[in-house]
């Protein structure tokens, strides 16, 4: 009962937030709240597209506005609510032939866990989504804007210097004319907004341009957030390569933690990788490994770390040999 009253309460946040689009463009502080809605729940990004659907294919717009905007009647007839639900559940029968949304305000391409996706883009260009990922595509006649609302994505960009390619991810933008580079969320992994450039050359800003753009060339990586500012380093090309190994539905560790692949792994599967010592959540790791196997994953690692595994259900515990029999009061995840 409770996740319907929560699917009710985000399509009606969404159908707000499309509501006031509708009356005209947002503030940029407004931008930023929609777009943190957004981040804050996968389901957001799902209703917000099915709602902006509504609206590009039904011309209902200006129903989902305001109750003033609804012919007055005297009849019984469905509220305003029921007749966004109304044609939301029309509209649903539409999506499910689809890969992505289209509204005037542009596509929006989504993964779920475990998908990875390339979509082509008008230009020529191509946009190649992690587990998770959620953009939106904006062309002008001036500019090719793309929002990065949540995950990691791959850009193979098309050239074009009458029209810059600009991606924005938070209060970070980058502009690049043709090349090939990652921009990601990944919080476990950054810890804000990073940029891998695989080809060609790009410029790291913040999205409002109060910081002058640091060019970025291949193999280099700009690491930005809001403590340290944007933070330039070199990549090795095999590292390189590494990182992008994602797009294979691969997974590439290099001295990271078991804690950190563990967290890794949840982004492509409902199956958890368990730790209850940190001493087991320190060890490093090396090795490349598929992305959807969390339970191949733990049987390798115990064996070279001298682990056992234990799997209780969707969990699977790693344990060092003298606990693996004891209950697990806690979670790395």
């Amino acid at each position: 009962m409770h996740g319907a009253v929560d699917t009710n309460l985000i399509d009606d946040q969404a159908a707000q937030w499309v509501a006031r689009e509708d009356r005209g463009a947002l503030a940029p502080d407004e931008v930023a709240e929609r777009d943190l809605w957004l981040a804050a729940d996968r389901r957001h990004f799902g209703a917000y597209a099915r709602a902006h659907a509504v609206y590009a294919r039904t011309g209902r717009a200006r129903a989902l506005g305001s109750a003033e905007r609804v012919p007055h009647t005297r009849s019984s007839g469905p509220r305003p609510r029921l007749q966004w639900a109304m044609g939301l559940a029309a509209t649903l029968c539409l999506l499910a032939l689809g890969v992505h949304e289209h509204s005037d305000a542009g596509d929006y391409h989504v993964t779920r866990k475990g998908e990875i996706l390339r979509v082509p883009l008008a230009d020529g260009s191509a946009v190649t989504l992690d587990s998770g990922a959620a953009v939106r595509v904006h062309y002008t006649g001036t500019r090719r804007e793309i929002t990065l609302l949540r995950g990691e994505a791959l850009f193979d960009v098309a050239k074009n210097r009458a029209r810059p390619f600009v991606v924005t991810a938070r209060d970070t933008a980058v502009t690049a004319v043709g090349t090939s580079f990652s921009v990601s969320l990944n919080e476990q992994r950054t810890h804000g907004v990073e940029v891998l450039v695989r080809e060609g050359i790009v410029d790291v800003a913040t999205a409002t341009g109060a910081v002058a753009p640091t060019r970025l060339q291949a193999n280099y990586r700009a690491l930005a957030n809001r403590t340290h500012g944007i933070r330039i380093e070199s990549v090795a090309h095999d590292d390189l390569d590494q990182q992008l190994a994602w797009r294979e539905g691969m997974l590439s560790f290099n001295g990271d933690t078991l804690s950190v692949a563990a967290a890794q792994f949840l982004r492509y599967s409902d199956v958890r990788i368990m730790i209850d010592d940190p001493l087991v959540g320190s060890r490093r790791i090396v090795g490349l490994y598929s992305a959807n196997d969390p339970l191949g994953f733990a049987r390798s690692v115990a064996l070279s770390l001298g682990l056992e595994v234990d799997q209780q259900g969707n969990d699977v515990w790693l344990r060092t040999p003298h606990n693996a029999f004891h209950s697990a009061p806690r979670s790395l995840q």
